[in-house]
């Protein structure tokens, strides 16, 4: 059994922004609760509509991940940035 903080220092994490249709923040928010890797789930003002916090165990995972995020009924464009480090955690 690992400890949660080696588990979640193994983990690979992305922002994923996301755009979304008129009137289908509900729809995606629903499907999004499915995909056990989105972490968090926030609701963003500026060109971004959303911004699905994601971690999953591999490079391919995370990849998979995605193009499923950008695939959701709804979900009209995605831009990853993938998490180099975390500088600061409180």
């Amino acid at each position: 059994v690992r400890s949660g903080e080696a588990y979640e220092q193994s983990q690979v994490a992305a922002h994923v922004m996301l755009t979304v249709g008129p009137k289908r923040a509900g729809l995606v928010e629903v499907a999004l609760r499915k995909i056990p890797e989105v972490r968090s789930l926030l609701s963003v003002s500026g060109t971004f509509d959303m911004i699905a916090i994601v971690q999953a165990g591999s490079i391919d995972r995370l990849d998979t991940l995605i193009d499923s995020i950008g695939l959701l009924d709804g979900v009209e464009r995605t831009n990853t940035s993938v998490v180099l480090s975390t500088r600061i955690q409180r």
